[in-house]
């Protein structure tokens, strides 16, 4: 393929597909503040991948795809920067954004949303101040004059709650 065809081909794809990617990363727990880096690493990566791609085939599943990648080696780095909400419900949500899992990353998102306010209030703002705004377990615990250990078991808790709530609506939705 030539640059500019190429180059053609990579605009006409972020033009398209830039709000479904970046709402199908965020569906699979990246971190709000990494979102963009990764859609833009998604586009870099299609775009050496070019010549692999058949146009004939969906850009927007064969996008996700190589997002759920780059989400999925992310997962893996874990321990050496965290971009990526809590292991367990990320693992689930890049899990079922395999390919044969193909559901719409609303949909993902909508669920998220949904188990998020069948949460008490209480919980629900536990979970945004560490996951949403970064707020670490140590200051959190500082603040609720709690210790540091309580409050993770405590966000461990509100996260298999989460994990499952979302696991049942996924569930049903493909029934």
């Amino acid at each position: 393929m030539l640059a500019d065809a190429r180059a053609a081909t990579l605009e006409m794809l972020v033009r398209e597909h830039q709000a479904g990617v970046r709402a199908f990363i965020r569906a699979l727990g990246v971190s709000a503040a990494w979102v963009d880096d990764l859609a833009q690493e998604t586009f870099l990566v299609a775009y050496r991948k070019l010549d692999d791609w058949d146009p004939s085939c969906d850009a927007g599943r064969w996008l996700r795809g190589i997002a759920r990648h780059l989400a999925a080696n992310e997962r893996r780095k874990v321990g050496r920067r965290t971009r990526l909400l809590a292991g367990g419900l990320a693992d689930l949500l890049i899990d079922r954004a395999e390919p044969e899992h193909a559901m719409p990353a609303t949909e993902w998102l909508d669920a998220l949303r949904a188990c998020l306010q069948e949460l008490p209030e209480a919980g629900r703002k536990l979970l945004v101040q560490r996951y949403a705004e970064g707020e670490l377990a140590e200051t959190m615990a500082a603040r609720l004059q709690t210790r540091a250990d309580t409050l993770r078991q405590r966000l461990l808790r509100l996260r298999q709650l989460v994990k499952g709530c979302v696991e049942r609506k996924m569930g049903e939705m493909w029934q």
